[in-house]
């Protein structure tokens, strides 16, 4: 026989596991960066390079810049009007807003002979 005060308990918990679960996908929540409505893409500078060197983000997101080295590194695209120091171990935001959809070059400008790549903005 089972008591009833397990069957209660057994009950609860399987609507507690129900309730926190939940596959993101099928709810079509996107679970990437929130910056309120826009995109964000990823950038690290580590071991004196830029990776990914090729970036593509949508006008008026963000790329989140991370300073993964022991030395300072800048983000500068010029054409684009982005220029962004970042300390050592340090991160930043840079905001996209501001910058016409086109192919742009940037480096930084501390390690112009190893850190370059291409931003490439869509509409």
């Amino acid at each position: 026989m089972i008591h009833k005060g397990f069957v209660v308990a057994l009950t609860t918990v399987v609507i507690l596991i129900g309730g926190c679960g939940g596959d993101d996908a099928e709810s079509g929540t996107d679970t990437g960066t929130d910056t309120g409505g826009s995109e964000s893409v990823s950038l690290t500078a580590a071991e004196f390079a830029f990776d990914p060197s090729e970036l593509s983000a949508p006008a008026g997101s963000t790329i989140e810049f991370t300073n993964a080295d022991e030395a300072p590194h800048t983000f500068t695209a010029e054409d684009a009007g982005l220029d962004v120091d970042v300390e050592a171990g340090g991160s930043a935001t840079i905001d996209l807003a501001d910058v016409e959809p086109g192919t742009y070059d940037f480096l930084c400008t501390i390690h112009p002979d190893t850190m370059t790549g291409t931003l490439e903005v869509t509409e």
